[in-house]
């Protein structure tokens, strides 16, 4: 049995070279497995169907527990499953579905789009469906929850009965958000459900090491949604072409189980992961959060990275997969969860993690209080960020990155320090619930329609802008790029929006636009006036990554890295407009962000 052993052992070994993976370095081997088909029966490796998840790993685990998590279900549900996606879910801001990302409208994003409610009154009011979003936007996401059940929690289509959700629940479905044939302002975009089949939840997204992210996006684009699994073990073969904005989308997929480049049909099990590795996590989150935040992750750029901690070490998993969130201020899903992450004081001064290095710092304790840690040890980022979304000016989305307006000179980002990280920029500080914060402030520009009762402004939808009759407008910046900032283009475009959509119903009642911290709309002469307006403020992004430690951090000078007459802590320059009325950038500074008055500022820059 000692021979047997060791033979077993090496012969494991050996093994793990010859296979694409191997789970042996987390010291877990998963049980012989059958691969499933979506009637549950096992294929083999001359199939043709597309395996289920649902069915060969839900075999012996719980999918429909599992699934209840938030990555899943994204504002869906809640943590006890119970649906609480509603058409009317937030009264202030009706067009807000969820708390979580399949139904909460944020015009921070790439994507502008609106999903539609469940029922909808005219085709006027349907910007994306349902179908739309897992089509365009179920590539970040690990399918199940939204992808394969409506917001009657009915499966989309039943391949077994051979019938749509909508029919069990007596629906129509033309105007229903779930199964309605609109979308973007096209009446035939289609919603083939029985034709794409559902989107499960994709085990192997976390679970398989060098799983195919981006090949499975080209298939939820080209509404291949039951084969996406396949496709991301690297079992099938694809044709691809390219949508309008240059991503792969599939035209064909054939399945072929005997390949092996990624995951082994007859030998899946041996390369499972129990621990999801980082870059798993990354595949989606990178994409995301770099854009959002300027987010990296290793060992040059995060301290905790360098000290090999990995995703799961501040952000664990209780059993129905629902990860510990940090207090985020766009992340908004899975709040009603207890199973929050360790904060910084946590492990480095209360002792829950034992190798945590415990510093005493030399400041004031009213320092630790006021400042959150991260202010300090996140002192700036070396990836360029988003930091504009034009919504307004073409009719599509026209981004700006930190590059083209922050630097690594605080005091003044339209010029650079010779000699620094060209790349390097300074994050805005703001109060958080008492605590001073780093963000990152992201700009964002739209059309909307304001209620003249609620001052709410509903922001008016892409695809109607784009179909407006719009005025011409000069690149004052000289970026190739033509925006709508004088007071006559504005003017212009209020009064092209009062017209009507395709669908015979108005634009807008009363048009503005929101811009730098202000409403715009014509006055009782027809005139542009501005106003402060809350929806036009800087969307603020927390920053929580990217910590660095030694002579990185502020303050490890001194007083004199804060308090000092230049000081680039409370003079930094946060961005509230891209360009103003002759196209040129509008700046604050940081103290005034904070709401700190000119006399306790000139306190704040004496030497200490």
């Amino acid at each position: 049995m000692k021979h047997f052993g060791t033979f077993s052992s090496i012969f494991l070994i050996i093994l793990s070279f010859l296979l694409p993976t191997s789970p042996l370095s987390q010291g877990f081997q998963h049980e012989k497995m059958e691969i499933r088909g979506s009637d549950g029966n096992p294929l083999t490796l001359d199939s043709k169907l597309p395996y289920s998840p649902r069915r060969t790993c839900g075999a012996c685990h719980d999918y429909e527990q599992i699934t209840k998590g938030y990555h899943f279900q994204q504002g869906r549900t809640n943590g006890s499953g119970k649906i609480i996606i509603r058409d009317t879910f937030n009264p202030k801001y009706p067009w807000t579905l969820s708390s979580g990302m399949y139904g909460k409208y944020s015009p921070a994003s790439m994507d502008a789009s609106q999903l539609a409610k469940k029922m909808n009154r005219s085709p006027s009011e349907i910007d994306k469906s349902t179908f739309f979003f897992v089509q365009n936007c179920g590539v970040c996401h690990p399918g199940g929850g939204f992808g394969e059940y409506d917001r009657d929690d009915n499966l989309y289509y039943n391949e077994e009965t051979k019938k749509f959700g909508y029919e069990l629940s007596g629906g129509i479905p033309l105007l229903d958000g779930d199964y309605t044939s609109y979308s973007t302002g096209e009446p035939n975009y289609g919603a083939p459900w029985n034709k794409s089949g559902v989107s499960e939840a994709d085990c192997l997204t976390c679970h398989l090491k060098g799983y195919q992210w981006r090949e499975r996006g080209a298939a939820l684009r080209g509404k291949f949604f039951k084969e996406g699994p396949a496709v991301g073990a690297g079992w099938t073969k694809l044709k691809l072409t390219q949508d309008e904005f240059e991503n792969p989308r599939a035209e064909e997929i054939t399945i072929d189980y005997a390949q092996k480049e990624i995951a082994d049909f007859e030998n899946l099990h041996l390369q499972i992961l129990r621990r999801p590795p980082d870059e798993n996590c990354w595949t989606c989150h990178a994409v995301s959060d770099g854009r959002k935040r300027g987010r990296q992750w290793n060992s040059d750029t995060d301290i905790h990275k360098a000290k090999n901690l990995t995703c799961l070490s501040c952000h664990p998993s209780d059993k129905e997969h629902n990860f510990a969130k940090g207090n985020t201020l766009q992340e908004t899903v899975g709040e009603d969860l207890n199973n929050p992450m360790y904060s910084c004081e946590d492990c480095h001064y209360k002792g829950k993690d034992k190798k945590a290095p415990r510093h005493k710092h030399p400041f004031s304790p009213r320092h630790m209080k006021r400042i959150a840690c991260q202010t300090c040890h996140i002192p700036y980022l070396t990836a360029s960020a988003d930091i504009v979304y034009d919504h307004a000016s073409t009719g599509k989305t026209t981004l700006y990155e930190t590059s083209r307006f922050l630097s690594n000179q605080p005091l003044d980002p339209m010029t650079s320090v010779p000699g620094l990280d060209p790349n390097i920029w300074y994050p805005a500080v703001q109060e958080i619930k008492g605590r001073i914060v780093p963000v990152k402030s992201l700009i964002v520009i739209y059309w909307g329609d304001l209620d003249e009762n609620t001052k709410v402004v509903k922001p008016i939808p892409l695809w109607k802008i784009r179909e407006v009759k719009k005025p011409p407008l000069k690149d004052d910046n000289d970026d190739g790029i033509p925006e709508a900032n004088s007071p006559e283009e504005v003017k212009a475009f209020l009064k092209a929006l009062k017209v009507k959509d395709k669908f015979g119903n108005p634009v807008a009642n009363h048009p503005v636009l929101i811009k730098g911290d202000f409403l715009y709309r014509l006055d009782k002469k027809g005139e542009v006036e501005k106003m402060k307006h809350e929806q036009a403020h800087p969307q603020d992004i927390s920053l929580s990554h990217n910590v660095v430690s030694g002579a990185n951090v502020v303050g490890s000078r001194g007083c004199k890295d804060c308090h000092s007459k230049n000081s680039s802590f409370f003079l930094r320059k946060v961005l509230i407009d891209p360009y103003d009325e002759k196209g040129k950038p509008v700046y604050i500074e940081a103290w005034v962000r904070l709401g700190i008055n000119k006399e306790k500022l000139t306190r704040l820059l004496m030497e200490q």
